[in-house]
C-alpha cells in the first residue's frame, strides 16, 4: 500500500510541476481576451505560438518521463519500518509457496530460476533470507512452451491466488491469513539481440527503468543451469562465472 502511495506522490509532484509551469507561460495571455474572430489563432499561439513554450514544454515532458523512470523501484526503497526477521511460521509458509510454484513449473517443463532477493539467499544461506517476505524467479518466455494464462490455472488450481499483471510479473499468494508471495517474473530476448528484458506494457512505457535494472544478458541463463540448495530443494540459478559481474541486476547485495 505504501508503495504505492509513493508511486502516485510521485506523479502528483510531476502534474503540480506541469501545472506551474503552464500557469507562467500563459501569464502575459491572460492580461486579454482575443476577439472571436481571433480565437483559434490566439489559442494556436497561447499554447504553441513561442519556440521557447515549445522547449519548455519538450523539457518538462521529457524530465517527469525520466524522473518517473528513475524513481521506479521496488519496495525496499518505500516501505517504512521493514522488519529485520520474519517470523519461523511465516517463513515457512513462505517456503510452502515456493514448492508448490516450483512443482508446478516442473511440470510444464518451464525454464525457471531464481532472481534479486531469492538469489541472493540461495547463495548465501541456500535459503531465504531472514528478513525477505517473498520469492522473486525468472522465466524465460523464449524456451516457455506452456502459455502463461495456463501457468496462472495450474497455480490457481492448487489453491492459490494468482494473476498476470502489465509489467510482465505473475503475482503468486497464499490463501491464508499470511498471503506470503511469489513473483515470477517473464522475461525475453524480443530484441533478438542477447540481452533478456521484462514483457508487458508497463516495461516499454517506463522502458528506461527497465531496461536498466531489469536486464541482462542471455548467456547468465542459457541452458543447462546448475541447481543449488534453496528453501530444502535444488533450484536453478544463473551460470556462476558470469554472475558475479551482473550480481546487481540478478540479486539486491544485502551485506552492506
Amino acid at each position: 500500500k505504501q508503495w504505492y502511495q509513493r508511486r502516485v506522490a510521485i506523479t502528483a509532484g510531476d502534474i503540480k510541476t506541469g501545472v506551474s509551469m503552464i500557469l507562467f507561460t500563459s501569464l502575459p495571455h491572460l492580461l486579454g481576451q482575443p476577439s472571436s474572430k481571433h480565437k483559434l489563432r490566439f489559442y494556436v499561439t497561447f499554447w504553441f505560438g513561442k519556440w521557447w513554450k515549445i522547449l519548455l514544454w519538450f523539457i518538462w515532458g521529457f524530465t517527469t518521463y525520466y524522473h518517473i523512470n528513475m524513481t521506479w523501484k521496488g519496495w525496499y526503497g518505500y516501505m517504512k519500518g521493514v522488519r529485520c526477521t520474519v517470523p519461523d511460521d511465516e517463513l515457512e509458509d513462505l517456503r510452502n509457496l515456493g514448492r508448490t510454484v516450483q512443482d508446478v513449473l516442473e511440470s510444464v517443463g518451464a525454464p525457471y530460476f531464481l532472481l534479486y532477493g531469492s538469489l541472493w539467499g540461495a547463495l548465501r544461506v541456500g535459503d531465504i533470507l531472514p528478513w525477505d517476505t517473498d520469492i522473486d524467479m525468472g522465466i524465460n518466455k523464449d524456451q516457455l512452451k506452456t502459455p502463461i494464462k495456463d501457468i496462472v490455472r495450474l497455480l490457481q488450481e492448487k489453491d492459490l491466488s494468482a494473476r498476470y499483471n502489465t509489467n510482465g510479473v505473475i503475482n503468486v499468494f497464499t490463501k491464508n491469513q499470511y498471503e506470503s508471495r511469489l513473483d515470477i517474473m517473464i522475461f525475453s530476448d524480443w530484441y533478438g539481440t542477447g540481452t533478456m528484458h521484462r514483457i508487458g506494457w508497463e516495461t516499454y512505457f517506463f522502458s528506461l527503468y527497465y531496461r536498466t535494472q531489469h536486464s541482462f544478458p542471455y548467456r547468465l541463463v542459457k541452458p543447462p543451469l546448475e541447481r543449488i540448495d534453496f528453501i530444502g530443494r535444488k533450484w536453478p540459478v544463473p551460470h556462476e562465472e558470469k554472475r558475479k559481474k551482473y550480481r546487481l541486476r540478478l540479486c539486491v547485495d544485502t551485506t552492506a
